[in-house]
């Protein structure tokens, strides 16, 4: 009996230090640490791709919840509409196909000064929300903390 009452102990502290309790980040715009829902950055690339399918796939799932994501930085200038839309694209493990999420980074960004070169590695951090744009909707992460370089800044 006291054998299981320390595998039980073991079985819980595993959990807890394995990312099944709630994650925090220090951001870097505010001192309050930001709850993440769920966490892709540190996953493999073939799991994140197959997340971010599912999260493409089923978006009800995830919406409202806060996601960090490691990828790389892309944008496309809609010169039509004049919008610039960024995403974080993330490739499956063989690099023949990709996915990614866009993200609308939080607070006063010029663009292109501010934001990162096409290709940079990129950790966003966001809350998950739709949007529709000509009776289509989308995903894309709001009120982003994005990262990159090796301060985490520009």
């Amino acid at each position: 009996m006291k054998q299981m009452r320390y595998i039980f102990a073991g079985l819980i502290a595993a959990l807890l230090l394995t990312g099944c309790a709630v994650c925090f980040a220090e951001t870097a715009s505010s001192a309050q640490p930001m709850m993440i829902d769920l966490d892709l950055s540190a996953m493999s690339g073939t799991v994140v791709y197959a997340q971010v399918y599912n999260m493409l796939s089923d978006p009800d799932s995830y919406l409202g919840k806060t996601i960090r994501m490691a990828g790389y930085y892309n944008y496309f200038d809609d010169q039509t509409h004049g919008v610039v839309y960024h995403a974080c694209i993330v490739p499956d493990a063989t690099a023949c196909c990709a996915q990614g999420i866009e993200f609308v980074w939080g607070g006063e960004h010029k663009w292109p000064d501010e934001y990162p070169e096409i290709g940079t590695d990129i950790i966003v951090t966001g809350r998950l929300e739709t949007y529709e744009e000509e009776g289509v909707k989308y995903l894309h992460l709001v009120d982003a903390e994005l990262m990159w370089g090796k301060e985490g800044q520009p």
